[in-house]
């Protein structure tokens, strides 16, 4: 019976308005009733570590975010965070000294981050007022309800991801401007790679800029500014591992279950209901003839055929696809040799210095650029092409190998549950039609 009423994750809406702390937990009462679990297989920890293979792995997420649900910049500052904290932790003990550890309930005072004629990043205290926070010592002594004591960024959610290797190359010097420099707490650890982190991510109208309440917004920037400890980044963390393993994670598998696209999607559920019409026709033509009524046998094969393939395809299943093991390939993945992001005023700007502006990017386990403009950048060329692509070829989209084993378990499933319900309906169905006596109009 549970076949019968088998339920994929359910969808966890976005919830309006900033993020904070408090909205970010209702993501995790929502998931507690989100359908069916997810197999351990496809947890939150395999794919952040990069062990699902296609179509969930970090990759396959990270491009989710990005053209699905346009919030990448969640997962790719999650990811940096990561790493940052690694490298951290491994730096001399006498550079971590220089950047001590921040609490937001009790923010330390020391030589080293006491100073507020330091406005690094390029966010002045005149910037940070913008934000409603104009008494900077009083913000120190506040409440922050949503950033409470940050421990280390040693938990269980991020010990699984041991296995991944970032490698972040040093950001020279000459990338910033020499009043920037010039402010910035120059001796603390990482300082200027801090700096252009809170740049893209954090400051007001920062090109990844992350969806913060304006609060916590403030705090993370008045922390950063002191220091370089990754507890700088505490209610963020937080804020973040609410939403990628409660939000995103439920609605990326979810997501993932669709084996083709929408075009494809439409173009089933249209012939799965052509097929179940053609059924009626052949039961009501042969009921109304002189024919034998076991020949009324034959509409049970369309009605059967049409119902699995409409119950599967309004799940965004192709049973076809699935006995295949394939799927349809996304509009971003049909272009190999995409430029995944436009040139930046930054990268402009290095290409006419001495320094070369590969040797400032990260390598990251994923196709991933830290730095740079947004994430869905006007000048993607795969969006022209699919656009001008025609329908038929829309639909009949080339397929790739499915090789994650745990979603193939989903997708079985699903399968399974409307080849049941086509079976129960279509017996129904047959024995109606095979008792009604004969028409003889023909």
């Amino acid at each position: 019976m549970s076949i019968l009423f088998y339920k994929k994750p359910k969808y966890v809406p976005q919830l309006d308005g900033p993020l904070n702390l408090g909205s970010c937990q209702k993501f995790a009462e929502r998931t507690k009733d989100c359908g069916a679990p997810i197999p351990p297989e496809l947890s939150f920890e395999r794919i952040i570590s990069n062990k699902a293979l296609p179509p969930c792995s970090l990759q396959d997420f990270l491009d989710y975010l990005a053209y699905v649900t346009h919030d990448a910049e969640n997962l790719q500052f999650y990811l940096w965070l990561v790493d940052y904290h690694r490298r951290f932790r491994n730096a001399p003990r006498e550079e971590r000294s220089l950047s001590p550890k921040w609490n937001f309930n009790n923010p330390p005072s020391s030589p080293g981050c006491s100073g507020r004629s330091s406005p690094a990043f390029g966010c002045s205290d005149k910037t940070l007022s913008v934000l409603g926070i104009k008494d900077f010592e009083a913000l120190e002594e506040a409440d922050i309800s949503t950033a409470s004591t940050v421990d280390d960024f040693t938990s269980q959610y991020t010990a699984t991801i041991g296995t991944l290797k970032f490698t972040e190359l040093p950001v020279p010097d000459t990338l910033h401007s020499e009043s920037t420099r010039q402010n910035a707490n120059s001796y603390q650890p990482f300082r200027s790679e801090v700096n252009r982190i809170v740049a893209h991510y954090i400051s007001p109208g920062a090109p990844r800029q992350l969806n913060l309440s304006y609060k916590d917004r403030a705090a993370v920037l008045h922390a950063a500014r002191r220091t370089t400890h990754p507890s700088a980044f505490g209610p963020i963390k937080k804020i973040l591992n609410l939403t990628l393993r409660n939000q995103s994670h439920p609605n990326f598998i979810r997501w993932s279950i669709c084996n083709g696209n929408m075009p494809w999607t439409m173009f089933l559920r249209t012939f799965a209901v052509c097929n179940i019409a053609i059924g009626f026709l052949i039961a009501i033509f042969l009921t109304l003839s002189r024919a034998s009524r076991w020949y009324r046998l034959f509409a049970a094969l369309e009605w059967w055929f049409g119902i699995t393939t409409l119950i599967a395809a309004l799940q965004g299943l192709c049973v076809l696809l699935l006995h295949r093991r394939t799927r349809e390939l996304r509009p971003w993945e049909v272009e190999d040799n995409r430029p995944r992001f436009g040139v930046d005023a930054e990268e402009a700007a290095l290409r006419h210095s001495k320094i070369l502006y590969e040797e400032t990017k990260s390598r990251w386990p994923v196709k991933m650029e830290l730095f740079g403009p947004a994430n869905m950048s006007p000048e993607e060329t795969w969006m022209d092409t699919y656009r001008l692509k025609p329908l038929f070829q829309k639909t009949f989209e080339r397929e790739v190998p499915t090789q994650e084993e745990g979603l193939h378990l989903i997708q079985n499933k699903i399968a399974w549950q409307a080849e049941a319900w086509a079976f129960i309906v279509t017996v129904v169905l047959t024995v109606f039609f095979t008792a009604l006596p004969k028409g003889n109009l023909y």
